[in-house]
């Protein structure tokens, strides 16, 4: 056997003994490895759990919400779920140990909440792999905000993870699209907001226990609710306030009262906004005004409508009002008429538009830039915020809302036919007044004031009552198709 040879069977054979040597070891570490990881994995799933529920009262853009406060050890993924029959919000959270997910002193698996529209808690098991706490509710309220509240190390006793939800009952509608839109995205965990507490300049309130009860088993439930503070709050801090007597009562929509459906109807512009002028000078406020007076008129015959309306008479109101008053009245759908302008005065037709942040074409977007711009005349809004949706939960509900927008709008349209002027189709733009999250709603332009020809039907009462009547035809299909009563 040559040197070479020997030299590298002996280097082989040496590497052999090594790594047997090696596996031996390996094998005789490896089960105390999978402990360590078993034992580590078990450690960290038993480490985040429930530990506090808290309710309470909130200003949400001037309105009033309930709050919920759920606390965890550390940041925990949630998806919601809105369920009716009862209402219900229910909130899953994904764990390796569900059985040690509720981890709250003095308060057993269920009990109540005293906040209405927030009524009782149930914390159960879902799956193996799934904790769920189920949050009965008197009413339809929906999750407006959602955000995390990091611990705020400069305050003793608060080193908690909190997860805080804003809910305000707008109606059903509102409810049944929130409700589509949290089960279309259940698989997808929300991205929330976190938000760091110490950046906040007001102080978080003490919790205090209330008056403690059983629950029929001999286990104590200490209710939990914060010390009375201000309605007033920041998203920076979780502060909200005790209910006041007169807050306890959420007001049923007259929708709920009666079982009819609620329709919004914004007449555009008005005050010191004239709008578009037409072609022998006709102000487009005017035009609006009388087709959303006849508009209510001919919903209001039929007996399954109550109409709202924006404006009875020539007041100025901003955009976002329009759509807070809508939302204040638990509107099923929202419909502003508008009548447009162009430099081509050959332009003339009828179009619907709904709500895009693309334009379907040049024209569309020049438009819903001058009808945006109307809100200058009322002066710079410093205290509002863009109505364009950026938050994640009201984005995934004004997506749903979008395409409840597209149905009604293909349905007015089907309706225009056989009028004598053209059709000029579903357009979209990113007009302000569509920008509610959670009503479908469309914006018609009736013709051009800068058309001789339209101008002139538009200021035909006859035409008007005309127009409306398809109009209230297309509204009772969709609602009867898709209103959900």
């Amino acid at each position: 056997m040559s040197l070479i040879k020997a030299s590298g069977m002996v280097g082989l054979f040496s590497e052999k003994k090594y790594l047997r040597q090696y596996l031996m070891r390996s094998f005789l570490f490896l089960p105390m490895l999978l402990a360590g990881i078993l034992f580590i994995s078990s450690v960290s799933a038993a480490e985040n759990s429930i530990v506090a529920i808290r309710t309470g009262l909130v200003a949400v853009n001037g309105n009033m919400a309930t709050r919920l406060v759920v606390e965890t050890l550390r940041p925990a993924e949630v998806s919601f779920l809105l369920l009716k029959d009862p209402y219900r919000l229910v909130l899953d959270f994904p764990t390796s140990n569900p059985d040690h997910f509720w981890q709250v002193d003095d308060r057993t698996h269920e009990g109540n909440l005293r906040v209405p529209p927030l009524q009782d808690f149930r914390f159960g098991i879902l799956d193996a792999m799934t904790a769920r706490l189920v949050i009965d509710m008197q009413a339809p309220a929906i999750p407006i905000r959602a955000f995390r509240l990091a611990p705020n190390k400069n305050i003793a006793d608060t080193t908690r993870d909190r997860l805080v939800v804003d809910l305000i009952t707008h109606g059903e509608t509102a409810f049944r699209l929130a409700s589509q839109a949290l089960l279309k995205n259940r698989q997808q965990p929300l991205d929330l907001q976190i938000v760091s507490s110490e950046t906040s300049t007001i102080a978080l309130p003490t919790a205090r226990p209330q008056k403690s009860s059983t629950n029929g088993k001999g286990n104590s439930l200490a209710i939990l609710l914060p010390t009375p503070r201000p309605s007033s709050s920041s998203i920076l801090s979780d502060n909200f306030s005790a209910p006041a007597s007169n807050d306890l009562k959420p007001t049923p929509s007259y929708a709920e009262q009666f079982g009819k459906w609620v329709v919004f109807i914004d007449a555009g512009h008005g005050g010191k906004d004239p709008g578009a002028i037409g072609y022998s000078g006709t102000h487009e406020k005017n035009i609006t005004l009388k087709a959303s007076l006849e508009l209510a008129r001919q919903l209001e015959a039929t007996g399954k409508v109550k109409v709202v309306l924006s404006r009875e008479n020539d007041v100025y109101h901003r955009l976002r009002q329009r759509i807070e008053l809508a939302r204040q009245n638990k509107a099923d759908l929202f419909i502003s008429l508008h009548a447009d302008a162009a430099e081509n005065r050959k332009a003339k037709g009828v179009s619907v538009f709904t709500l895009s942040d693309k334009a379907s074409d040049a024209e569309a977007a020049r438009l819903a830039a001058r009808e945006n711009k109307a809100d200058l005349l009322g002066g710079p809004d410093l205290g509002a915020t863009d109505p364009i949706v950026s938050d994640a939960l009201l984005g995934m509900f004004q997506r749903e809302s979008l395409n409840q927008s597209s149905l009604l709008a293909a349905a007015i349209i089907d309706a225009f036919s056989g009028l004598p002027t053209p059709k000029r189709g579903h357009r979209f733009a990113g007009f302000a007044v569509l920008k509610a999250p959670d009503i479908p709603s469309v914006l018609i332009e009736m013709g051009f004031l800068t058309n001789k020809e339209d101008e002139k039907k538009l200021k035909s009462a006859a035409y008007r009552r005309d127009l409306m009547a398809r109009i209230t035809k297309a509204v009772l299909i969709y609602l009867k198709k898709n209103g959900g009563r």
